[in-house]
């Protein structure tokens, strides 16, 4: 997706669409987007891409395979939208106004013209995508601004995901589920199974020492408590 050469000034039209998101931004602070992000459209994504609430099982990793995909898909297709809207405001406006309307630098736009790929306009996130960029005025600077907010939900349904799968990945290595099966399940190698997993077993024995100093607020280490009262 690329767009030839960039404007040295930027066009009037631009500096009318900027003057317009700068207004978009004050009726909608504190976050300056109609359409933040949130954990609960975040919850709602990860539901509609077939995410679950209970997991156990080899079979349980594949579907949470499945679904990180399907969740990642979506999130390219909504990328591709963002840098649609991004573009068309930088063939008006430059480079470096459009990067400093859009508080980003100007290497992002410049990877949005590489990267972005013609909109997939059949899926379900184009549609989603849509139904954002239709709730916004012909100003493609705010609706750029306005799709990422759905990139970053849906970034937050792609984290509960993963979140799941590591989460049962420990329970099964530690119940001795045979690594080659917990890889065959989310179709890794076995050498990518075995990274992440000494990856997650560091992560929770650091978790667990800061427990037992104290530096997890809420968070009591039994064994610590129990030792301390043995002693008294």
């Amino acid at each position: 997706m690329t767009s030839g050469p960039w404007p040295r000034e930027p066009s009037p039209r631009f500096a009318r669409w900027r003057g317009e998101l700068d207004q978009w931004r004050d009726a909608h602070a504190p976050s300056g987007r109609r359409f933040p992000a949130t954990a609960g459209y975040s919850s709602q994504l990860y539901y509609e891409h077939g995410g679950v609430d209970e997991v156990g099982t080899v079979a349980d990793l594949t579907w949470l395979a499945r679904t990180g995909e399907q969740i990642k898909a979506s999130q390219q297709v909504v990328w591709d939208v963002h840098a649609r809207e991004v573009l068309e405001a930088a063939r008006e406006g430059g480079l470096e106004a459009t990067a400093e309307a859009l508080r980003d630098s100007t290497e992002w736009i410049r990877r949005l013209a590489r990267e972005g790929q013609p909109v997939r306009e059949e899926s379900d996130a184009a549609r989603r995508a849509s139904e954002v960029v239709d709730a916004c005025p012909p100003n493609p600077l705010v609706r750029g601004e306005e799709v990422w907010g759905l990139w970053e939900s849906l970034a937050g349904a792609r984290h509960t995901c993963e979140g799941l799968r590591d989460q049962l990945l420990l329970e099964l290595a530690d119940e001795g589920c045979p690594r080659t099966r917990m890889a065959d399940g989310l179709g890794w190698s076995y050498g990518r199974l075995r990274r992440r997993l000494v990856r997650l077993e560091d992560e929770r024995a650091a978790r667990i020492q800061r427990a037992r100093q104290g530096e997890v607020p809420g968070i009591i280490d039994l064994e610590s408590r129990r030792a301390t009262s043995r002693r008294r």
